[in-house]
């Protein structure tokens, strides 16, 4: 995976929070908790998403699907 440095603008305070959670949570540098903090951001969104698909209602069409996940006719 290739990376890409960037620049963040951050408050004082939200700087000390990165890091005091670099320290309290174990992670070797700022970069680690800001890579932690945008993965739980994405797993966050997924699960949105999925909450939403899930809103919109069950589909009759999958129980016509076998377990292996091919329709059986």
């Amino acid at each position: 995976m290739s990376t890409a440095k960037v620049s963040l603008s951050l408050s004082e305070s939200d700087l000390a929070f990165l890091d005091a959670q670099a320290l309290e949570g174990g992670y070797p540098s700022r970069s680690a908790v800001v890579h932690a903090a945008v993965r739980l951001l994405r797993e966050s969104r997924l699960a949105d998403a999925y909450a939403e698909a899930y809103a919109e209602g069950y589909d009759d069409e999958w129980d016509s699907a076998a377990d292996d996940g091919l329709a059986t006719a």
